[in-house]
């Protein structure tokens, strides 16, 4: 995940920490997920473009891992 997140969300069980980003591009925002275990990292999830942050805020809280943040 990039530093430059406008969003940040992250939950952890003790054994698996999920985290992920909402971000800026050219064309509109985009959010993606990623998922550490056993010391490695994986990308879990990716939005498509997105028009407004509000939206890609949206999008990341429904997500399963981060829908207490609604």
């Amino acid at each position: 995940m990039s530093e430059n997140a406008l969003e940040v969300f992250e939950v952890s069980n003790g054994s698996v920490r999920v985290f992920g980003g909402v971000y800026a591009a050219n064309d509109g925002f985009f959010a993606e997920i990623h998922e550490q275990r056993d010391g490695s990292i994986r990308r879990v999830d990716k939005s498509d473009m997105l028009p407004s942050h509000e939206i890609a805020v949206a999008w990341m809280q429904s997500r399963p891992w981060f829908k207490h943040s609604a």
